[in-house]
């Protein structure tokens, strides 16, 4: 018997391809829960500068005003510093002027005697013999935004000018 020899056959290997696969594209669903939250919140922050800057202006202004009232005053009231020698001498004319000391001591006694704001100083009274000009200038006292001080004045200015005028009886 002879041996029969059987040819060996080796299986043909073929690579093997695997299949692309390719992310399930699902449509997303957008859920809104919060964002009108977010919304809110951002709505409110806003409201709450709003107030915060209209509120800290009006005190600004509330305060220059009492400041310019308490100016406007005392310039009023050193007007009536005639030099009372020539006035007497002379009578009401259009020469009769004021008398400067007369005009300091009655500007800083009515400002003494008055409400004045918080912290004011005088900064200057003068006067050229017919106008007089009152400069007062006091802190600045913001109620939300006292730290603020590179974008605020720390300070308020105000000048007032009063002038004696002769207007004869007709």
């Amino acid at each position: 018997m002879s041996a029969r020899v059987t040819p060996r056959v080796t299986p043909r290997v073929t690579p093997r391809v695997t299949p692309r696969v390719t992310p399930r594209v699902t449509p997303r669903v957008h859920d809104d829960r919060g964002s009108a939250m977010l919304l809110g919140i951002g709505l409110v922050a806003v409201c709450l500068l709003a107030l915060v800057v209209c509120i800290d202006g009006a005190t600004a202004l509330v305060q220059r005003q009492a400041l310019l009232s308490a100016a406007d005053a005392a310039a009023i009231a050193g007007a009536q510093g005639i030099d009372l020698d020539e006035y007497y001498a002379q009578g009401a004319t259009p020469a009769t002027r004021l008398n400067p000391t007369d005009v300091v001591r009655l500007a800083r006694q009515h400002l003494a005697g008055s409400t004045t704001p918080p912290g004011m100083s005088v900064e200057h009274i003068w006067s050229d013999g017919v106008e007089v000009v009152v400069r007062l200038s006091a802190p600045l006292r913001l109620p939300f935004l006292p730290f603020v001080s590179p974008l605020t004045p720390d300070h308020l200015t105000v000048e007032s000018r009063a002038r004696l005028q002769y207007r004869p009886i007709a």
